[in-house]
């Protein structure tokens, strides 16, 4: 891998956890001001992290779809988001209540 390459890639990766971060945050202060949950309350931490997962996968379902409707193969199975995907929604959601503590 060149080292071009690979600074791309993780330059990418930022701004993925930066995007998974913000809209974490944004969830959690709109679920904080509706319902006046607390911040560590179990349904502010699961809530953003189901919505980003469900978020991911019908994303990943759209591009299998649409990848195999343009190529013409139409009987392509769909696939499973990587873990890498899952992942940063736990790291994304846990950093933003790490950073909703510290306000």
């Amino acid at each position: 891998m060149a080292p071009g390459f690979a600074l791309l890639a993780l330059a990418a990766i930022l701004v993925w956890i930066a995007l998974i971060v913000w809209l974490a945050s944004w969830i959690i202060l709109r679920l904080r001001a509706r319902y006046g949950w607390k911040l560590l309350d179990w349904r502010t931490v699961l809530i953003p992290f189901a919505v980003l997962t469900a978020a991911i996968h019908l994303g990943n379902f759209a591009l299998d779809w649409l990848g195999s409707e343009v190529g013409g193969n139409g009987g392509v199975p769909v696939g499973y988001p990587n873990a890498f995907l899952i992942g940063s929604v736990a790291i994304g959601v846990g950093i933003a209540v790490v950073r909703g503590l510290r306000r």
